[in-house]
This record gives C-alpha cells, structure tokens and sequence, in this order.
C-alpha cells in the first residue's frame, strides 16, 4: 500500500479517537499511526499473528511514532469502545478475510462509530457491498490512483455474530476421518493442504510418540498424527498466530485428541530441548526465508536422539541447505508432487 497516507488524507477529517487499525502490513500501518498524529493511548493496532504484531512495533519505532499493539485471535475480542475502526485493505489479502474484519470491526464500535476501509485497487466494487450489506449504508471516495476509502456508521446496536468459517474432513490412508474448522487468516482455509497430507503419508510416527506439530495452523497435521501415536501419544501444537491456535484447541478437543499442548510463540519460546520424537513442519513459503529458516534451525535441539524430523516443499533446493548446514544429513521422498524432507538427531 503505497500511497496509503495520501488516500487516508482524503478521509482524515472523519476520524474521531479512540482509533483500532484492523491488520494490515507494518509500514501501511505504521504510516497511518503517523498520519493521525494522535497520543499513543488513543490508537491501537490490533493483529492475529504475534510475528506480524512484533514486525508492526519495530516499524512504528522506525517511522518515529508510536501506538498499542495487541494480538488477538479475533478482532471482537477488543472492547467496543472504539469512535473509528481503520482497515488497511492490502491487495492480496482473500475476500473471506476482508469480509471477516468488516463483520468483527462493527462489534467494536462504539453506537455512532465509523467503519473505514483503505483500498490499494483504483477501482474496487467489494467493499461498498460488503460495508453497506453490515452496516445499512456505506459511502466511498471517488476512484483515485492510490485506491479507494469506503466509510460506514454504526447505527444500531446488533449483538448478532456471524462466524466466517469453512469446515471439512480429512483422513489418512485408512484412519479415521476427522472434521476441521477454518478460518479467515489462517493456514490452508477451507481445505486439508496437499502439502501436509504429503507429509504424513511418509511419516513414521509410531505408538506413544511425542510429536511436535510445528506451525500448526488449525491443527489438523497435529489431530490426524495423534491417531497414528495412539492413546499414549502426545501432540505439543505451536504457532504464531493466536485465531491457528484456538483453533487448533477447538479441532483437538472435537476430534478426542487428548494428551495435548498448545503454546503461541514467535520463535519456538516454551518448548523444552529434546522433548520430541517426532517434528512435522509445513512453513509458509510465501513468508521471509527467515521463518523457513526458524523451523528448521530451532528444531533441532527439540529432538530426542533418534527423533525425525519432516518438513513438506516444492522448493527442496532452497530448504536442503538449510537442512545440511543443521542436520548434517537428510533424504528425501518425493510424494504428490511435493518433496517431503526427512532428518533426525
């Protein structure tokens, strides 16, 4: 979002204090902060992710201001007290999770607030729908380069939520299946990723293991490698992101997946060295090296000795190194199209 300050100049003199930002990336977000010039205890900044929350500090002390900045699993966790909620709508977040903010961001409003989305496209025709189908009315900037600013008012008081969510089944080989919930913002919405059940058709995972289900999304690679340790398995799920991980709790709990733990961190905080047998790990690719590289150097030191370690790619030359430089060794099982690398203390 480039010009996102010169299309928030468009709409400035809308916004009232206390002001929530809704997601969006660092600089837009910190950018805006700036924009506003507000004291800090007016502003906040509100995330799912604690890396993205982390990169929106950093940016905010670099740009020379400053806000509160929280991370949530849902926007509607916050109080409704806010007069002005502002979503920096980036270009290539997905329709289901702009629909989602909009729908959480009524219920912090305070009776009477405005609801503002920034667009990054010229000319956008989601938003003025979206806005006007939960909030009766939605006005909206004429097209400019820099995008589009859609503004909406709370005008009633509805206590009525409406989840975003798809739910699906998944089974491997001939276990059991089992149902997932999935939501906006989190890995592998709507499906059972490729990628992940690439993986588990070659993971060893034998009876009683502890498995690590690293980056765990909504817990599905984790829930369907329990059945594989048996009753006496243990299944540690960790994420960054908080919505990945209540809903990796709600998932454990639906599918009878006991002798669990679920830990939120950015770079593997809370996990003890060589507590695991067994590490399944599918990063988000699209993501900086940087956490490719966090899920395999930070692995290591979980594994007990005779631990596995797998991580699922399409990219084997870019995560290999990687691997050897760590592990000193590892092979590979080509499966579904993906590269399934496996090494081991």
């Amino acid at each position: 979002m480039k010009h996102v300050t010169e299309l928030f100049a468009t709409v400035a003199h809308r916004v009232k204090p206390p002001v929530l930002i809704a997601l969006g990336p660092p600089w837009p977000v910190a950018n805006l902060v700036k924009a506003l010039a507000l004291p800090e205890t007016e502003v906040t900044c509100a995330q799912l992710d604690l890396h993205q929350a982390d990169r929106v500090r950093e940016t905010l002390a670099e740009v020379g201001t400053a806000a509160e900045v929280v991370a949530v699993p849902d926007i509607w966790d916050l109080p409704p007290r806010f007069n002005t909620v502002i979503f920096p709508a980036s270009a290539h977040a997905d329709r289901e999770l702009k629909l989602d903010v909009v729908e959480q961001g009524y219920h912090v409003l305070a009776p009477g607030g405005l609801f503002l989305t920034l667009s990054e496209y010229e000319k956008d025709s989601q938003f003025g729908k979206l806005q006007k189908k939960i909030f009766g009315k939605c006005g909206e900037t004429p097209s400019r380069e820099e995008g589009m600013a859609f503004f909406s008012t709370k005008t009633d008081s509805s206590e009525k939520r409406r989840r975003h969510e798809v739910i699906y089944h998944a089974k491997i080989g001939e276990g059991a299946s089992m149902e997932f919930v999935s939501r906006p913002g989190t890995f592998s919405y709507g499906r059972f990723d490729s990628g992940s059940r690439a993986m588990l058709e070659v993971a060893e995972i034998g009876e009683g293991a502890g498995v690590l289900d690293l980056g765990c999304g909504n817990g599905s690679v984790g829930c369907l490698a329990s059945a594989m340790a048996g009753p006496k398995g243990r299944v540690t799920f960790i994420d960054s992101n908080l919505r990945a991980v209540a809903l990796a709790e709600l998932n454990a709990k639906a599918n009878n997946v006991t002798n669990t733990r679920f830990v939120t961190a950015t770079r593997l905080q809370g996990l003890e060295e060589g507590a695991f047998d067994v590490i399944l790990a599918n990063p988000p690719y699209y993501a900086k090296s940087e956490i490719t590289r966090l899920f395999v150097e930070g692995a290591r030191d979980l594994l007990r000795p005779g631990g596995r370690y797998y991580i699922v790619t399409k990219m084997p030359t870019a995560v290999m190194p990687l691997i050897f430089e760590t592990f000193g060794d590892c092979s590979v099982i080509e499966n579904r199209g993906y590269a399934v690398v496996i090494s081991g203390v």
